[in-house]
């Protein structure tokens, strides 16, 4: 992962084989005054070398450390360079690291771990949607797989992901919503979207061990009266910045923006790590006199076959407009729109066949952000009406193909060696 941290002197890799070797000269001259027999037999010297790549390869303790040492270390044994001159030269890169930015790289591992071994946590959510009331939320995290979401008007909403059940709890209206997921796999990207806290947790984990990373050390400030250190993660569809304590080297506060369409701020603040949390109230057991609706859900990865019904559906019951885009504010926001135009509202609910309807809106229109970065997906549907058979508005290259799959307005599709150019299309990916 790469870090910009100021004062950073790099080490590049592509270092040339004619400074290296002047450089390796420099230093059998200063290790040739010393009172020592420095000569070794060539099959130790090679059992050596083995040795330290083994050793860099196998040490994910500290993933960041151990990424820039492994890429000194790769380029010693590119050069077979002597042992003497490269036990020196490992030693200094390691203070190099330690005292030129590597306290910040140490520093931000730390963080991680930390956030990622937590057994429970307790923060506020504030989720900012481009044109939509803000949401807020007091949310709790309880190892191994529970979440709870309260809101200010009452809402409950409890993850079991471990049971593959989800419920909502409405006590003003004393009714109760289960939600049974089906084909819930421990990759699947409905799971890590309905848990905001893995899903946030699991990213930044794997941002942290992608040496492709762009990681930017933002230094100290007070925030809300403490000391911080914050870290701010390139990563182009999910832009993140950590504020963590830099004491206790947790996080104290996450920002995020999907960039959509459309635009999603979310802020993750005050948080408490590993602190006490009763366990029934992440109960999934409905409460004396609620009413309870039950349905299933299916939370697999959909298919482009989906994700056409879902447009079709939604077009048909939004007067043939298309979703503002594809993440969960977005869908929430036009499959909402769908049943007020249906008449629904705060005094009548949805009938079983309505939410089932709603529910294969929202699994099908998420293919979209299951696609990978070099499926180069891009959406321009936004402004787009069904019914337009020129209007392009999806297009992606699925898997070892090298033909785009375009979507049009009248929700045909057609292969195309080139991708469409549209002006206002979005990039979508889920990295």
């Amino acid at each position: 992962m790469s870090q910009t941290v100021p004062g950073e002197h790099r080490l590049e890799q592509n270092v040339e084989v004619s400074d290296m070797h002047n450089e390796s000269h420099d230093w059998e001259d200063l290790f040739e005054q010393l009172p020592l027999d420095t000569s070794v037999s060539p099959s130790h010297q090679e059992a050596l070398r083995t040795k330290v790549l083994q050793t860099f390869e196998n040490n994910a303790a500290r993933p960041l450390m151990t990424q820039r040492l492994k890429e000194i270390g790769h380029i010693l044994m590119r050069h077979k360079a002597p042992h003497w001159t490269a036990a020196v030269i490992l030693v200094i890169g390691f203070v190099w690291i330690a005292f030129s930015g590597g306290t910040s790289a140490l520093a931000l591992d730390e963080i991680i771990n930390n956030f990622t071994n937590a057994r429970t946590a307790r923060f506020d959510m504030t989720v900012r949607v481009i044109g939509q009331p803000e949401l807020k939320a007091k949310c709790f995290y309880l190892e191994p797989s529970f979440a709870r979401q309260e809101q200010p008007n009452g809402l409950i909403m409890i993850f079991d992901l471990a049971a593959g059940k989800m419920i909502a709890l409405n006590s003003k209206a004393k009714q109760a919503t289960v939600i049974n997921m089906v084909n819930l796999a421990e990759d699947t990207e409905g799971q890590m979207q309905i848990n905001q806290f893995k899903a946030t947790r699991d990213l930044l984990r794997k941002a942290v061990d992608d040496p492709n990373t762009d990681v930017e050390s933002l230094g100290e400030k007070e925030l809300n009266g403490r000391k911080v250190v914050g870290f701010h993660f390139k990563m182009p569809t999910q832009p993140m910045t950590i504020w963590a304590d830099s004491d206790t080297k947790f996080p104290v506060q996450i920002e995020s923006t999907m960039v959509g369409p459309p635009e999603t701020h979310f802020v993750m603040s005050n948080y408490e790590f590993n602190v006490d949390l009763d366990e029934s109230s992440f109960s999934t057991e409905i409460p004396e006199g609620f009413k309870i609706t039950e349905m299933d859900m299916d939370v697999s990865n959909a298919s482009e076959e989906d994700f056409i019904a879902a447009l079709r559906i939604g077009s048909e019951k939004s007067d043939g407009q298309f979703p503002p885009g594809f993440d969960i504010p977005a869908t929430a926001t036009y499959m909402s729109s769908i049943l007020v135009r249906e008449g629904l509202g705060k005094d009548k609910k949805p009938s079983e066949a309505q939410m089932q309807q709603i529910l294969k809106i929202g699994r099908g229109l998420q293919f979209a952000l299951t696609l990978p970065p070099e499926a180069d997906a891009h959406y321009a549907g936004a402004t787009a009406k069904y019914g337009e058979k020129d209007q392009a508005i999806f297009w992606y290259k699925p898997d070892k193909s090298q033909t785009y799959r375009v979507v049009y307005g009248d929700l045909s599709v057609k292969e195309s060696a080139n991708a469409p150019e549209v002006q206002g299309a979005k990039k979508l990916s889920r990295k």
